[in-house]
This record gives C-alpha cells, sequence and structure tokens, in this order.
C-alpha cells in the first residue's frame, strides 16, 4: 500500500529569503485582487480600516528608509492594461447623497506650522485672531507670550465684544398705546398670536430644520427684536475712549513714578502709585477676570514698590501703613514659612508699635500649621512685660497711652486662654485685677512690694471677689480676717461615655465639666484628681498683674471696661475716643456668638419671624442680637416702644458654655458698685439688673439711691425705670424731686441735669402728651417745676427757651464738652418739632412738624463735622437721637419714606458700623418691598475695606435670612468668612456650621465648613465641640478620632480623655477579629 504524500501548509512568515542575483528579473506579480460585490459604504469603511492600521504600524516601525535610487530600481513596473480603468456606470451614490463620500476624500492638513509660502519667514498665522474670512501674521519673535493660558474661556474673552443699541422704531411707542391704561409687555407679537393662531409656535425660524437649504446659521442680529448690533462707526466712539482711558492710566503711571522719584519721603504718592499697579492691571475692563499669574507679577511688582518706599519713611505711622500693605502683598506669593519669618523680624524691628504687633498676632494665632496653645500665651506674656519695662522709663506724656496698650493685650490675652478651655486661669486673672485695682489700699506701693501683699492674700485662699462672703482684699489687709475658708466644693462626677455614639457623648459630658469649672478650685476643693488645671496658684497669674497708679479715674474706666467686654457685655460707655473703639471691631475680641445658647442662636439668626401682616413690627426694630452702637441712657433702659424685647444676658448665655457665671457676674458688679463708687458704674450695674432681674429692681434702686442721695445719674434711671414699668406717677415724683434738688446744687451738676430733663420730656413724647413735653422744655430756662394743668407755652416762652437753648449749647461746645452741648441741641431739636409750622410734611394731630427738627440736626450735625474726625464721640450718639426722633414720627402717625431714607443714608454714611441707622433702614425699605436698596447701601456702604467689621456681617447674613433665599443667604456667610475682619471670628463660624446642619441642601457641605473653621480658629475650642455634636452621623469614626486628637496637638483644654477608651476600642475590636477566624460568630 502506497503512501499517500502529505501536504504541507505553507506561510509568508516561512518563506525563504530570496537570494540575490546579478540578473534578477521582477518577482511575478501576483494578480490583481478584484473587489468583492459589497456595498460601496461597507468596503470604504473596510479600506479605511486597513489604511488607519497599515499607518499605525507605519508609524510604529522603525523609520529606516533605503536611498531613493534603490527604491525606484527595486519598484516592479505595473502592467499597462491595468493603469487606467473605464466605469461608464458610475456611482449612484453620488447623486443620492449629493457629494463623494468622505472617506474617499483623502485628508490634509497645512503644512510650514503657520508659515505662508511668499511671506517672511518670522511671520506666522495667528490661529486665535484669524478666522473663516481671513488670517491675520504676526511676528513670533516679538510676540511670542511668556506663559500658556490655561482659562477655559480666554479665547472668548479676548474677542472684540459687539455692542447693542435699541431700535428706534422700538422705542418709539405707538399712538395706540399712549392712549393705553396698561403697558403691553410685546403688541406686535401678541397681536400676531391672536390673529394666527395655527401658525407655528417657531414662525420666526428662517428655515425649517428638515429644509434643503441645509442647517440654519445664526442671525446676524440679536435675539432680541428690541435691540441691534451697533455698526463700526457707533463703537468707534467707545473704542477711542477706551485708549484714550489707557493712555491716561499709563501716562498718571509714568507721573508718580516721576514724583517718588523727585521726592521719595512722600509716603503717598508711592501708595498712589501702588494703587495704580491695580488700575494698569485691569485697563478699561474691570469686569475682566485677574489671572493667576498676573495677580502673582502684580503683587511682585508692588512688593518691590513697597520695599523701596520703606528706605525712606520717617515716622512710625506711615511706617506701619506700608509694612501692612508688604505683608498683604506678600500672601498672594510667598510660602507660609516665608510670611511667619518676615512677620516675626517686623515684630522684632517694630517693637514699640501696637498695630504690627496685633497683626503679628493676628497671623500667628490664626496660622493652624504653626499654632500651639503654649507659644501664643508666652508671646502674650512677653508684650506684658515689654509694657511694663517700658513704664518703668516712661514720663507722665507716654503713660496712659502705655496702660492702654497694657490693657488691650491683657484683654485679649484672657480671652483667648478662656475660648482655648482655660476657663478657671481667665477667671482668676480678673478676680486679682479687680481686686488689687478696686478692692485694695489707695496708698501708693512699689511693685514688688504690692505683689509681695497680693500674693499673701491670694493664697490664704479666702473667699474673693464675686464669690460668696467676700469682703475684699482691703478687708484683709486691716486685720478683718474674719471671713473665714468657704467650704469644700466638690465637682460633679464625670458625664458617662457611650461608645455607640462616643464624641458626642464626649462633648456633652465635656460641657457639663465645662459648667463645673467657672470658679477657679482651692486647694481644698474635691476636684478630679488628673485635672492640674483647676486649682490657680499665685504664680499662675503673677505675670498677668497689673497695678493702675492711683486716682486715674479714665485707666480704672479703661479697666471696667475690658472686664465687661470680657463678660460679653458692653462697655459703660462707648463714647470713648482712639483705641478703645477698635477693640468693639476687634474679632479676636468680639465673637460673643461663640458661647451663645444653641438654641437661642438659632432662634435669632437662622429662623425667620412670622409676621400675618407680611411687615416687620415696628416695636422690634432695634432688637439687634448683636447690636454695635453708642451706649446712651435711651438704650440702656428698654422703654415699651424701643428694645422692648432684646435679648438679656441671662438668656444669650444660658447654656453650660456661657463667658462666665451668672451668679458670679452679679455678685462681681455690687462688689464693684459697693467698695468703689461710680455713678455711670451703678447706673450700669441698675442697667443689668433691670434688663436681668426686672422683680427686684426696686429694692435695688431704693437701696443705690440710700447710699448715694445726691447722684442725679441714679435718680434719672430710676425715673426711666419706673416710667417703662408703667407706674407713671412715681417716675414723675422722681423726676420732680431730682431736679427740685438740682437747684441747690452747683453748676457741676448741669449736664445731669439737662439729661434729667430730657429723659423726662421724651418721656411725655413717648406717651404722645406734646403739651407736656414741650412745658417741660420751656421750664428748663429757670428750672422751675412746671404744675399740674399750668399753661406757659407763649410765644415769648419758646424764644426766651430757645435763646437759653442755643447759648448753652454754643457755650458747652466752644468748651469742648460736646456731650453737654448734645444734650441742648437736642432739646432744642424737640423745641422745633412741637413748636414749627413748616408745613411741609403732612402731619396728624400727634405729630409735629419734622422738617423743622431735622433742619436743626442737619446744621448741628455739619458743625460737630467740621470739628474734624479728632473729635468724633458726641457725633454718633446725637445722630442717634435724630434717628429716635424718626422712628417716634414714624411711629405715631403718616410719613413719607423717602424722607426717612434720605436721612438715614446720611447717618448711615457717617457712622455705616451702627446697627440703629441700618435697622429703621431696613424698616423703611421692607415695608415698600424693594430690597435692592438694603443690599446696595450694604455693598457700597457699610461692607467695604474701610468699614467691614463683623457685626456688620452678622447684620446682613440676618437680612438675608429674613428676606433673601438660602443660597443668598450662604453667599453672605462665604463673603463674611473671606472677609479679613471676620476672617477669624469663631463666633461666626460656628453660626456657619449650624446654617449648614439646618438647611437640607448644604448639609453635605457641613463637614467642609467645619475643618475650615478649625483651620482658621485654631483656638476655639468650642467650634471643636460643636463639630462633634452637630456632624457625628455624617463623619465616620476614623475622622472624628482624627480630629479629637488634633486638640491634644495643639495643647487645648480637654477635661475628659478618650485614649483609653480608643485603646479598649481597639483592644475589642482585636479580640473579634480573632474570634471570627477561629470560627466563632
Amino acid at each position: 500500500m502506497s503512501e499517500s504524500k502529505t501536504t504541507v501548509p505553507k506561510f509568508a512568515s516561512f518563506r525563504p529569503k530570496p537570494q540575490p542575483s546579478k540578473s534578477s528579473s521582477p518577482t511575478e506579480q501576483q494578480p490583481e485582487r478584484r473587489r468583492s460585490p459589497k456595498s460601496r459604504s461597507s468596503a470604504r469603511d473596510e479600506g479605511d480600516r486597513r489604511h488607519h492600521h497599515r499607518r499605525r504600524r507605519e508609524n510604529e516601525r522603525p523609520q529606516k528608509e533605503a536611498p531613493l535610487i534603490a527604491r525606484a530600481r527595486s519598484r516592479s513596473p505595473e502592467p499597462t492594461r491595468d493603469i487606467f480603468v473605464i466605469d461608464r456606470k458610475g456611482d449612484e451614490k453620488n447623486l443620492i447623497y449629493g457629494s463623494i463620500h468622505r472617506y474617499s476624500i483623502p485628508g490634509f492638513h497645512r503644512s510650514g506650522a503657520g508659515n505662508v509660502l511668499g511671506a517672511s519667514t518670522r511671520a506666522k498665522i495667528d490661529r486665535d485672531a484669524s478666522d473663516d474670512k481671513g488670517i491675520v501674521l504676526l511676528d513670533w519673535r516679538e510676540n511670542h507670550p511668556s506663559y500658556r493660558e490655561k482659562y477655559a474661556f480666554s479665547r472668548v474673552e479676548r474677542q472684540k465684544p459687539r455692542l447693542l443699541r435699541i431700535k428706534p422704531e422700538a422705542s418709539a411707542e405707538p399712538q395706540h398705546v399712549r392712549d393705553s391704561d396698561f403697558i403691553p409687555l410685546d403688541p406686535t407679537k401678541g397681536k400676531k398670536r391672536k390673529r394666527t393662531g395655527t401658525e407655528s409656535s417657531s414662525g420666526d425660524d428662517e428655515f425649517h430644520y428638515r429644509s434643503i437649504h441645509g442647517k440654519r446659521k445664526l442671525k446676524d442680529q440679536p435675539e432680541d427684536d428690541a435691540f441691534e448690533y451697533a455698526t463700526n462707526s457707533d463703537s468707534a466712539g467707545d473704542s477711542a475712549l477706551s485708549t484714550k482711558l489707557i493712555a491716561k492710566s499709563r501716562e498718571k503711571n509714568i507721573d508718580l513714578n516721576r514724583r517718588v522719584e523727585e521726592h521719595p519721603q512722600d509716603i503717598d504718592a508711592w501708595f498712589a502709585l501702588i494703587q495704580q499697579q491695580d488700575i494698569l492691571l485691569h485697563g478699561d475692563n474691570d469686569r475682566r477676570r485677574i489671572t493667576n499669574a498676573e495677580m502673582r507679577s502684580t503683587a511682585d511688582i508692588k512688593i518691590h514698590l513697597f520695599e523701596k518706599a520703606l528706605g525712606h519713611v520717617k515716622s512710625l505711622k506711615d511706617r506701619e501703613r506700608l509694612l501692612l500693605g508688604l505683608m498683604a502683598e506678600g500672601t498672594k506669593i510667598w510660602e507660609l514659612k516665608v510670611q511667619a519669618d518676615r512677620w516675626e523680624q517686623i515684630a522684632k524691628d517694630n517693637i514699640d508699635s501696637l498695630t504690627l504687633w496685633k497683626s503679628y498676632m493676628n497671623f500667628r494665632q490664626a496660622t493652624f500649621t504653626n499654632f500651639r496653645y503654649e507659644e501664643i500665651r508666652d508671646l502674650y506674656v512677653q508684650r506684658m512685660k515689654l509694657l511694663l519695662r517700658s513704664l518703668s522709663a516712661s514720663d507722665s506724656t507716654t503713660v496712659v497711652p502705655l496702660y492702654q496698650q497694657l490693657l488691650y493685650v491683657l484683654l485679649r490675652a484672657t480671652i483667648y486662654i478662656r475660648e482655648s478651655g482655660y476657663s478657671e486661669l481667665a477667671i482668676a486673672i480678673w478676680q486679682g485685677l479687680l481686686e488689687m485695682n478696686f478692692c485694695g489700699p489707695d496708698q501708693p506701693h512699689n511693685r514688688e512690694e504690692r505683689t509681695r501683699q497680693f500674693s499673701d492674700f491670694w493664697e490664704a485662699e479666702i473667699p474673693r471677689i464675686g464669690e460668696g462672703d467676700a469682703k475684699g482684699w482691703l478687708s484683709f489687709l486691716t486685720g478683718d480676717q474674719s471671713a473665714e475658708a468657704p467650704e469644700p466644693v466638690v465637682d460633679d462626677a464625670e458625664g458617662s461615655l457611650d461608645n455607640s455614639v462616643l464624641f458626642k457623648s464626649w462633648a456633652a459630658a465635656e460641657r457639663a465639666r465645662s459648667e463645673s469649672s467657672f470658679i477657679p478650685a482651692k486647694t481644698m476643693d474635691e476636684v478630679v484628681e488628673d485635672d492640674p488645671f483647676r486649682v490657680i496658684l499665685f504664680s499662675d497669674i503673677e505675670d498677668f498683674m497689673i497695678a493702675l497708679p492711683p486716682g486715674s479715674k479714665d485707666l480704672q474706666k479703661t479697666l471696667l471696661d475690658s472686664f465687661l467686654i470680657f463678660c460679653r457685655l458692653p462697655p459703660i460707655d462707648s463714647q470713648c475716643s482712639g483705641s478703645r473703639q477698635d477693640w468693639l471691631t476687634d474679632s479676636f475680641i468680639t465673637g460673643e456668638l461663640l458661647e451663645w445658647d444653641p438654641l437661642v442662636l438659632k432662634q435669632e439668626y437662622l429662623h425667620v419671624a412670622n409676621d400675618e401682616s407680611g411687615e416687620s413690627k415696628i416695636a422690634s426694630i432695634f432688637d439687634i442680637p448683636v447690636a454695635n452702637h453708642s451706649e446712651s441712657i435711651e438704650a440702656m433702659f428698654s422703654t415699651s416702644h424701643r428694645f422692648r424685647n432684646a435679648i438679656t444676658w441671662r438668656s444669650r448665655f444660658a447654656g453650660p458654655n456661657a463667658p462666665v457665671s451668672y451668679k458670679w457676674l452679679r455678685n462681681t458688679l455690687k462688689m464693684l458698685v459697693d467698695s468703689h463708687f461710680r455713678e455711670d458704674m451703678a447706673v450700669y450695674y441698675l442697667s443689668f439688673e433691670w434688663r436681668n432681674e426686672p422683680e427686684g429692681i426696686k429694692k435695688v434702686s431704693k437701696t443705690l439711691l440710700k447710699k448715694h442721695p445726691a447722684s442725679l445719674e441714679l435718680y434719672n434711671a430710676y425715673g426711666m425705670i419706673e416710667w417703662s414699668r408703667g407706674n407713671k406717677e412715681i417716675a414723675n415724683s422722681v423726676f420732680s424731686a431730682a431736679l427740685g434738688m438740682r437747684r441747690t446744687e452747683d453748676s457741676e451738676k448741669t449736664g445731669n441735669s439737662i439729661e434729667l430733663w430730657k429723659s423726662w420730656v421724651w418721656a411725655s413724647l413717648e406717651e404722645t402728651d406734646n403739651h407736656a413735653a414741650l412745658q417741660r422744655i420751656l421750664s428748663t430756662t429757670d428750672g422751675a417745676i412746671p404744675a399740674d394743668g399750668s399753661n406757659n407755652v407763649s410765644i415769648a416762652n419758646q424764644l426766651k427757651t430757645k435763646q437759653h437753648l442755643t447759648s448753652n449749647r454754643d457755650y458747652y461746645l466752644t468748651s469742648n464738652e460736646e456731650s453737654v452741648a448734645i444734650l441742648y441741641a437736642e432739646l432744642l431739636a424737640l423745641l422745633e418739632y412741637l413748636t414749627g409750622s413748616s408745613s411741609t410734611e403732612t402731619q396728624s394731630a400727634t405729630q409735629g412738624d419734622i422738617t423743622s427738627a431735622l433742619a436743626m440736626y442737619t446744621s448741628f450735625s455739619t458743625t460737630l463735622s467740621r470739628r474734624g474726625p479728632a473729635r468724633p464721640v458726641a457725633h454718633e450718639p446725637f445722630l442717634q437721637s435724630a434717628a429716635r426722633l424718626l422712628y417716634h414720627h414714624a411711629r405715631i402717625g403718616p410719613f413719607r419714606p423717602a424722607l426717612l431714607r434720605e436721612h438715614l443714608t446720611n447717618f448711615i454714611a457717617l457712622f455705616p458700623q451702627n446697627t440703629i441707622f441700618l435697622s429703621l433702614y431696613t424698616w423703611n425699605e421692607s415695608r415698600l418691598r424693594i430690597d435692592n436698596r438694603v443690599r446696595n447701601i450694604l455693598q457700597s456702604t457699610v461692607l467695604t475695606p474701610d468699614h467691614d467689621t463683623p457685626t456688620s456681617r452678622l447684620f446682613a447674613i440676618r437680612y438675608e435670612v429674613q428676606h433673601g433665599t438660602i443660597h443668598s443667604v450662604r453667599a453672605a456667610f462665604e463673603h463674611a468668612v473671606s472677609a479679613s475682619p471676620s476672617r477669624s471670628a469663631p463666633g461666626l463660624w460656628k453660626l456657619y456650621i449650624f446654617f449648614c446642619g439646618e438647611t437640607p441642601q448644604f448639609q453635605p457641605q457641613a463637614k467642609d465648613i467645619w475643618h475650615r473653621a478649625l483651620r482658621a480658629c485654631p483656638w476655639a475650642k468650642e467650634l471643636y465641640t460643636v463639630g462633634f455634636e452637630q456632624l457625628n452621623d455624617l463623619m465616620s469614626f476614623a475622622e472624628l478620632k482624627k480630629t479629637w486628637r488634633v486638640m491634644g496637638e495643639k495643647d487645648l483644654r480637654v477635661h475628659a480623655d478618650l485614649e483609653e477608651r480608643f485603646e479598649d476600642l481597639e483592644e475589642a475590636e482585636q479580640e473579634a477579629k480573632s474570634q471570627r477566624r477561629l470560627g466563632y460568630k
């Protein structure tokens, strides 16, 4: 049986290489592969795929080509019969689709990388400026950009905008429209729709979308038929104007450069040159988006100019301005370490500048990465020691400013210590300061001797100021040591912790422990063993003790104001000049929202008032939670029409996070009034008791009047209290007795007596008893008390009273006693209100002549403004009295809203931070439902960099809550936490966290807001606690644990330690894992 041959498969890869020969003929050509009968589209697709894969293989193959002659010799000649193909039928698809298949058209692109044949080699096509109508060439060597713009809309913004103008036929109204009693929105289109009801809604389109004309092109005119594009001739004027503005800016920059070169000591010229860089950056388009590269380059130029200007500065004030501007620009381009080094060097080189030290402390305290509690506290102590050394070598002219600086540092340090969790130390410092300066001996001692004596008093651990049975340091020095040590205090047990909600239960336990730590413990008290910060020794507070010079009433008042601000109370008298006004706008001092009760905080700021009538109640206009205004006697004692529902201190701080104990605060104020009597302090104490303990105010008032029967201010306060309580007969008798007593006193009581008259007049005026009010004004000439039913309102008496008030006003004004002069000016304006007859405004029977009264207010306000900004303390309360009259006039009868708007706008322009003016302006505009006016005045006047304060930001947020949307509220929050004055306001951040937690749309962002708050205010322990309470369900255990440990890294005070609990949980988890590995369930 023969064996058959097996066919061996042949593959191209196994084909042997041909042997080279000298006379080798071309290889046999394979017959041409005929096209299979496929459809044209499939054939094209297949060919395109082959072409695509072939090109990819060729690109991947190493580019190693044979010489051109060798390739030509090796190329096989094509048969002559296959060169031309005759197709008599053609491709029918070309007729169907109207063109050749796009895959059959070879692809092409421009060669030369932008070069143009015949043009210079330096010229290239500008692809940004070219379009389908032509190309633009540019010299790439001269116009090559130094950076690549990554902004997505940069090309769109570089395009020249097309201007619009109103069509002439659109601006002209037809006759039938002018004769109608309504304004048609679109009369032409309306008629078309009525006439042709079957027309398509897209009748304005030029072509149907399936038309043979193809895809619809963009119209050459705008969509709105009332407008048309302006021609080149119309916009030529605007372009020329823009060019002129740019040229003018550059010319001004050259002039300023020349000016600073000729006069390098002119600091204002340097600032003008620095500000000119921003104008040059924006050019003629203020809305253009500034890129990061442009911002950094401009900041670099400004820094160079600031450093050049610092080489020619002479005064400390100018040096402060330049250095603050330098560091503001440095934050844009410097790393954090560079900023820290520069600030530290500035603080060392300018050790006598409080302004620069404050900015340095703001940076150190608010920088999360470098923050440590102990380091910041040591910086405060170093500053105090430096000021004390300066005091020992200072003269009489610099003593008061140095002490004021010292008290500012002390106030800020104690608030920082308390907000970091060490409340016992902060309270102990203030106990020592008040005992040393108000409850100690008056005779001067040197600092060492006074410190030694006070150390003995402190270590004796007898009751101190604010505690029960406290008698003061002086009683201890005189040998009256009958006061025994108090009974030992037992701290409450630590709250229980729940592992299922560990951090939320920790927050509750931490608050309970903090509440029991308000008062520093004694060595005999039973406190937690592992808490070394409960007992405060004298060595802990020794560095903070300051002894004021004996008899310095102004410094004592500053110390009292500092203590009240520490307790989150307004100062005694906010009509203070100089640096004390800045204390009330410092975000590191005025952060009282941080200690507010959460329920009260949400109710006052995050809940919209429910008003059935749709209008704000006029009686609650001035009930602003955090107010900023001049603290006058009218604001301290609320009436039935003003400050009636103002929230009290006891209600604000009802929770365990109060700044101080309410009982301790009441005892401290009472002891200060008893041991160191001051009329203003006694009136302040009465106001505190009237707001928080109204039931016992009569007993407190009579006790004080019995001890100090000659105090007219106490009589005035008590009379206003009785009038507010509705006891008008008692109030009238109090005012009459006080004014009758004044007639026997000397002229030093003139200011107090005229204030009595003013309070009595306003009491009658608010009850719309204009006749009694006028009688009391006319009685100020001779001081005679008007009898009931008397009628002394003759024209002669009015002229006499007017002359008396005018002469006394001018006398006290020239004597630089503005606080008394404004009292006479206010009575003069009230006299015009009750007796004027200008009849320019509509008025009811109970209303007066508001036009004449406001003219008097405006005239004297202009006089106060001309005296310069050096003496502005009396101007604000004077305008507050004008606002009070406007409010009274609007409350009792008809009024013109434009009148209130005009005057309140002027008041806000002078004092943009005053919440009384802002509240009345908002009420006036909200009645008309025109909210834009309020937003406009907030943005243009109130929230500007020169006037921005945390209280103004809170006012804007509250306004948006009541009149805006949740998105406008969030925008107000973002603007507030981004602004420099309120960026590190912990109370504002706390409110922002609550807002996100209360708003479902923003709850996912609450975690990010919390972390931003911790980075901006790393010292505020309350922000950590709030986050654990509010965000426990939105974060994982690991994230909460990591954040909790940050408090330990920053040295913040923690009462309940969780480290042992963490170890127990880890051990339990490891045991559970091992059991699962062994098969246990």
